[in-house]
């Protein structure tokens, strides 16, 4: 069986409804986010790395994606204290208990770690994530990790670690091969874009969207999330949810 593909975008603030829906789109929608999901199914928020929102923030988010379409969906990207800022050390603690009561407001199952490329596979870095994981209490939320730099020189590494600590090893496909999907079977994409011009304002061509199609329809696995990361992430998202027409997003009001 060909898993179920969840298609959105990395954030909503770039969407400029205007553009999409005309002048008077405040009269159709309440927020940028409302007329986000009409469109998607799906997004994951990516400000959650550079500040910690309110909960109430997130639980006005999350009332106004599901009244607009009640299948949506919400992932996290985690802040950056953990990752970047402290690299897994006492003060990630205090923010990853954040991240999950913001991810309860959100009803949402996934939480994106993505480490730099500067944190490479040491070993006192995977001392560090080994000491990070066995002390968490992570419930039942999915983590996804996204390793990125010299990790990528030992990918047995970066599967080992994904299967001790129940991992979704996130990769963008046109880069790299996931290790490993966690014990829920799942996989996860973000993808990027190259650096032509610059990756961000990096446009996929037909060919690289059906080189993602074929892929994620290719893995053993029960979930595939596509998510697009670059200023043409809307226009190129909605192209690959016209490529796979029996598995678009489950817009329903």
């Amino acid at each position: 069986m060909k898993p179920t593909i969840k298609i959105g975008c990395c954030g909503w603030g770039y969407l400029m409804p205007k553009e999409r829906f005309g002048d008077d789109w405040k009269e159709q929608f309440p927020s940028v986010l409302s007329a986000y999901a009409s469109l998607f199914s799906l997004v994951e928020i990516n400000s959650t790395f550079y500040r910690i929102p309110k909960v109430s923030t997130a639980e006005r988010w999350f009332e106004e994606a599901r009244e607009q379409n009640r299948n949506f969906e919400f992932t996290v990207k985690a802040s950056q204290i953990i990752t970047h800022k402290v690299a897994f050390e006492k003060e990630a603690f205090w923010a990853f208990e954040r991240m999950k009561e913001i991810c309860a407001a959100l009803r949402a199952k996934m939480l994106l770690l993505q480490t730099p490329a500067g944190f490479g596979p040491s070993a006192a870095n995977v001392k560090r994530m080994r000491d990070f994981f066995r002390k968490i209490e992570r419930e039942s939320l999915m983590i996804a990790w996204e390793p990125r730099g010299r990790w990528w020189e030992k990918p047995e590494t970066i599967k080992e670690l994904c299967k001790e600590f129940d991992l979704i090893n996130c990769v963008d496909p046109l880069r790299n091969e996931p290790q490993y999907f966690g014990k829920k079977n799942i996989a996860y994409f973000r993808l990027h874009g190259f650096g032509r011009p610059t990756m961000y304002q990096y446009v996929f061509s037909d060919e690289e969207l059906a080189k993602i199609k074929r892929k994620a329809l290719s893995l053993k696995c029960r979930e595939c999330y596509v998510l697009f990361n670059n200023m043409s992430m809307y226009d190129d998202a909605m192209r690959f949810l016209r490529l796979l027409p029996k598995f678009k997003n489950n817009y329903s009001k």
